[in-house]
């Protein structure tokens, strides 16, 4: 069955008028919030170009203000850039209305402190315990960013660098070096895809850019599906369709205060980028999951599964086998996991039960899990 167009959702049952969302092994009903996300998908965003009430021109923070029309003026210098004054000049960006008042794209991406209009545009960011933190330990190095766009994006990196682990590797010139467990460079692109594409709509203004980092995968999400492009054409061809296309076309042009790198280059490049730099630090590809109102980026560490010896099993069944020794996980945590067709799956389970290394829980109407028995 082919999935509707994005016009037509929610879509409903005739008898109950009760639309659902297909998540994990089963159906759940929308929410109201998820209804009104749906609905708000039909029509073209503009939310990023409304006025932000009670803000005015000394709500814009002065060196991110600087540096933009620095940049517009160098990169831009017949076109944006030719406006020699700088009221204008913002004005014609979409950063102000004519009387001063900040855009919501103009506050988050050039704001002192956007959070006083948009308390939830934050990144809220967290680690899972080490088995060496105390004992009740829920959570490590877990922070709430805030700023405009060009601070959170370095905030972000910077707990990056305290948070993921680093291993001492040898290059073949004999140099060595710290590589992080996650490339810096590829977690930099999701979190400012995360930031400039989460929705802005009244929805979803409760909604955070969250960061969760786990023992064997790191998961970014933000509120929002894709816009004007699916997730098998992420990274195939360059396509730049945005949802905020005003705060994309400001953040081109913004500037990371402290190093003066761009935020986003709006090329359609991010994507590879990320791509080219799991590849190279040898981690599987990223895993990219549209659940319209919300979108997930995964990145998985490379792991070596312990078998029993002897046991002979085929790649399928190991990497199955080595994904449930952390804890029970269903078809669809592991297809979501390891992004391998739900019928290969369940023929390595069967295998896996066979040979007495798995066992089933639940079943017969309650959810159904797999459980790895001890070696």
């Amino acid at each position: 069955m082919h999935e509707c167009d994005p016009s037509a959702k929610p879509c409903r049952i005739a008898a109950s008028g009760t639309a659902y969302m297909r998540g994990y092994d089963g159906d759940f009903p929308l929410s109201d919030l998820e209804e009104q996300a749906f609905l708000a998908a039909r029509k073209p965003p503009l939310f990023d170009r409304q006025p932000v009430t009670g803000a005015t021109r000394e709500d814009l923070d002065d060196d991110l203000v600087t540096a933009f029309l620095r940049s517009v003026r160098e990169r831009d210098p017949h076109g944006l850039g030719r406006f020699p004054d700088d009221a204008e000049l913002l004005r014609r960006a979409g950063v102000t209305l004519p009387d001063g008042t900040p855009t919501v794209a103009g506050l988050l991406a050039l704001g002192v402190h956007p959070q006083e209009w948009f308390p939830r545009f934050v990144i809220q960011a967290s680690a899972e315990p080490l088995p060496t933190d105390p004992a009740g330990s829920r959570a490590r190095n877990q922070t709430t960013i805030t700023g405009a766009i060009p601070r959170m994006l370095e905030e972000a990196l910077r707990w990056a660098r305290r948070t993921f682990d680093t291993s001492v590797v040898s290059a073949p010139d004999g140099t060595v070096r710290d590589q992080p467990a996650y490339p810096y460079i590829a977690f930099r692109e999701i979190i400012a895809n995360a930031l400039i594409h989460r929705d802005l709509d009244h929805w979803s203004s409760g909604m955070a850019v969250e960061v969760r980092l786990r023992r064997d995968r790191l998961i970014v999400s933000n509120p929002g599906g894709l816009y004007g492009i699916t997730v098998d054409r992420l990274g195939q061809d360059a396509v730049t369709s945005a949802r905020n296309a005003r705060l994309v076309a400001i953040c081109q042009h913004a500037r990371t205060p402290e190093t003066g790198a761009r935020v986003i280059e709006a090329l359609a490049t991010g994507i590879p980028i990320v791509a080219n730099a799991l590849a190279e630090a040898e981690l599987p590809p990223a895993h990219y999951i549209d659940a319209a109102i919300r979108f997930t980026v995964v990145l998985r560490q490379q792991t070596v599964p312990v078998i029993h010896p002897g046991s002979n099993l085929n790649e399928t069944e190991l990497r199955v086998y080595d994904a449930l020794a952390a804890r029970t996980r269903s078809v669809a945590d592991l297809k979501q996991e390891l992004d391998l067709s739900a019928p290969n799956i369940r023929k390595a389970l069967r295998e896996l039960r066979s040979r007495g290394l798995v066992e089933q829980l639940g079943g017969q109407g309650r959810p159904t899990t797999y459980r790895r028995l001890s070696e």
